[in-house]
């Protein structure tokens, strides 16, 4: 009999991904066997921890801590160049670099990871499985405007949300034969035009209109490229956690609590279809 391979997507989405937290806290203690595991943006940083054994009691720990807001001020370095302010993202490596260790490869990593980012010179989706796991942590998270690209090689990455932000084909092409895939953006498929939106999409406080009605087309069109991916790669079981609109991709981390409960309240209503999920393996090799 072979052992199912479950392969665990995790799917960006800034404050939101705090909910993946939720998930791991939930198959951790359900002692639910994860192969590999898959990650875009925060998916990347949530994943790179939990493949890299780092203990979730420490890992909890820093989240509540930086969910006061004197303490994400500390991981903003700004900077002023030809493109306008961006945030360099030299905190945030450190702060990752104290939980993950500066040397920490993938290949010396207990779990298969993969991240994804975006090579902005080539437009092409780039698979980060080789080399500094902090590297690419940087540049799965680096959010278009927001942080600096990384140059890693030939390669100048951003957030690989661009191009596909729960990527189920990744964990596939790991070995996965089973695959929980969670997205914690919204899905505007369940909307009709002409009648009141069912999904209203992300709410930016204090935001004049102009902006706001240009984050939410980024939020459509990244919401449409990813449910045309999750028909081409679909998962086995898809966990989409209820999320409040007001926390957003920059916003919310001063609610991680909140964020993490709501994970594992959507990880324990989907622990009956994941545990028939890995019967029904079981059997399909018992019966070839």
């Amino acid at each position: 009999m072979t052992t199912p391979r479950l392969g665990l997507v995790l799917g960006g989405g800034g404050a939101r991904g705090l909910a993946h937290f939720g998930v791991l806290r939930v198959l951790q203690r359900e002692k639910i066997p994860i192969a590999c595991i898959a990650g875009t943006s925060m998916g990347g940083l949530v994943g790179a921890l939990f493949a890299a054994g780092v203990p979730a009691e420490r890992v909890e720990e820093e989240v509540l801590r930086l969910s006061r807001v004197t303490e994400q001020i500390r991981l903003v370095d700004v900077e002023l160049s030809a493109a306008g302010l961006s945030i360099r993202g030299r905190r945030i490596y450190n702060f990752m670099a104290d939980l993950l260790g500066e040397d920490l490869t993938f290949a010396d990593l207990p779990l298969p990871l993969a991240m994804v980012a975006v090579d902005i010179h080539t437009g092409r989706e780039v698979i980060l499985q080789g080399g500094l796991v902090i590297d690419a942590v940087r540049a799965t998270i680096s959010v278009p405007g927001v942080f600096m690209p990384v140059d890693l090689g030939d390669y100048r990455l951003v957030d690989g949300g661009v191009l596909d932000n729960v990527p189920v084909d990744v964990a596939r092409g790991m070995g996965a034969t089973r695959t929980i895939a969670v997205d914690v953006l919204p899905s505007f498929s369940v909307n009709v035009p002409g009648r009141d939106p069912v999904e209203t999409g992300l709410q930016l406080a204090f935001a004049p209109r102009q902006l706001t009605e240009v984050y939410h087309v980024l939020m459509i069109m990244i919401a449409a490229l990813t449910e045309s991916r999750l028909r081409q790669y679909p998962p086995d079981l898809l966990i989409r956690p209820v999320l409040p609109p007001n926390v957003t991709l920059l916003s919310g981390f001063n609610r991680a609590e909140e964020m993490i409960a709501a994970g594992e309240a959507a990880t324990e209503a989907a622990l009956p279809a994941i545990r028939a999920l890995l019967a029904e393996e079981h059997e399909g090799d018992a019966n070839p």
